[in-house]
């Protein structure tokens, strides 16, 4: 479905705005946030069925009620409007990360620390199966399939996207045939076996700060959003929080370093999971990868350090 502009907004919110012109919050991977009151935001979501909201509903009161300190959004309402999925959501306190860092408000240094802190936090929640009936990217089954562990369904995921889209990934990637057959027997090996939530997509501007700085919420959950090793997870923030900077890969590089030193997951794991995410949301965007994500990342699938990881 095509992005919702300002002017359907206020066509779509009119019963929660009235005849106030919508004041837009935020946008991301998901959807695009609208102020309702002060305790509640109205989410357009770009895609998406209400039955998956749904789930997704379930997943945020699961993900509330469990030992993650750091807020989340909690759904109160599911509803279709002009053939677009609308919830009512509760409002979360704070900055994003990412306006904090333009503001100067926040170090560089201090929102790796921060992103570090929130990975941390998600980790330390331990297993939550709601997040297993998630459903990613623009599929409509949950990602999970009967009885499957992490591993095998994040292989599946990232067979499914080269069958989906292998002429344009193999004319971009060197040896992507290889690469994607050595990446099924690499999940498994590299799985510390650990559980904890996945964000997915966890980039400063989906982080929200407190006045001192510090993460006191997380938005935008969907993109990626699942059960599974926390190094996955880690891996991705890494990769994200800097995709198109003129130090991107220090910068990715150095959160690796502190990540493993901070959370003890392995470097060579992380890049197994940085060549995953790679193989699976390249054509996220475009199916022909004219975009600057898919460039970025088969450029990651041709790196050396991700070859080897794969390759040995």
């Amino acid at each position: 479905m095509n992005r919702v502009t300002d002017d359907q907004a206020a066509h779509v919110l009119g019963r929660w705005i009235g005849a106030t012109g919508p004041k837009r919050l935020g946008h991301g991977m998901e959807g695009v946030v609208y102020e309702v009151d002060d305790s509640r935001v109205a989410k357009i979501w770009h895609s998406g069925s209400v039955e998956a909201l749904h789930r997704t509903s379930a997943f945020y009161a699961a993900l509330d009620a469990g030992p993650v300190t750091l807020a989340v959004p909690r759904i109160e309402e599911v509803h279709t409007v002009d053939q677009r999925v609308v919830t009512i959501e509760r409002r979360l306190a704070g900055t994003t990360l990412s306006e904090a860092v333009a503001a100067g408000r926040v170090r560089t240094g201090d929102a790796h620390a921060a992103m570090v802190d929130v990975l941390a936090d998600l980790a330390s929640g331990g297993p939550l199966p709601a997040g297993r009936a998630l459903s990613v990217l623009d599929e409509q089954a949950p990602l999970f399939g009967d009885g499957e562990d992490f591993p095998a369904a994040l292989a599946r995921l990232a067979a499914r996207r080269l069958d989906r889209f292998r002429p344009v990934l193999g004319a971009a990637v060197d040896g992507v045939e290889e690469k994607a057959a050595a990446l099924a027997g690499r999940l498994r090996e590299v799985d510390s076996g650990r559980r904890a939530v996945i964000h997915g997509d966890l980039i400063p501007a989906n982080v929200l700060v407190d006045d001192a700085g510090d993460p006191s919420a997380v938005l935008d959950w969907g993109f990626l959003s699942t059960e599974g090793d926390p190094a996955f997870d880690a891996a991705v923030t890494a990769a994200i929080f800097d995709m198109y900077g003129d130090n991107a890969l220090e910068t990715e590089l150095a959160l690796y370093d502190r990540i493993a030193e901070r959370l003890g997951h392995d470097r060579v794991a992380m890049l197994v999971y940085r060549a995953a995410y790679s193989l699976i949301t390249a054509n996220a965007y475009d199916a022909q990868g004219r975009d600057g994500h898919f460039a970025w990342c088969a450029a990651a699938l041709n790196r050396a350090d991700v070859t080897r990881a794969l390759l040995g």
